[in-house]
């Protein structure tokens, strides 16, 4: 199973995003492995999508995680956020980056996928700390 950052799939949804290349080789390298998100990103790609005054925001959002074939999970997010604050001094992420980190680990998701590259300078800690794996271009 493999957890999805939020800039992936905005990446592989918008064609002139300069990274869609990368997004595209990154979800080809996954394969069949089962490709999971949280509510969370939902909100975030709704909010980009209606701060991109784009119509229908929330409809892109779920058209987005149809298109990149995720399903979403159910998650304790009070957990995530206990975590989250406990793991911030550690981890030192940008909120959005750290919840979505804990939020891999609480649901026990060994892969994450992004290519936000403040999350990937950190990929050693994340493994070591988390057992997290991160999949990254």
């Amino acid at each position: 199973m493999i957890y999805l950052d939020t800039s992936l799939i905005i990446s592989y949804v918008d064609e002139e995003d300069p990274r869609h290349a990368d997004a595209e080789e990154l979800i080809e390298s996954v394969g069949l492995e089962k490709r999971v998100i949280i509510p969370l990103v939902l909100v975030e790609l709704a909010s980009v999508y209606s701060r991109a005054n784009l119509e229908n925001p929330l409809q892109l959002a779920f058209y987005s995680v149809e298109l990149i074939e995720a399903e979403e999970m159910d998650i304790d997010f009070n957990e995530v956020l206990k975590q989250s604050l406990r793991l911030a001094p550690k981890l030192r992420l940008r909120t959005p980056d750290l919840l979505h980190i804990v939020a891999c680990h609480v649901t026990k998701v060994e892969k994450f996928a992004t290519l936000d590259k403040e999350i990937a300078s950190k990929l050693e800690i994340i493994s070591n700390l988390l057992g997290i794996r991160i999949l990254t271009k």
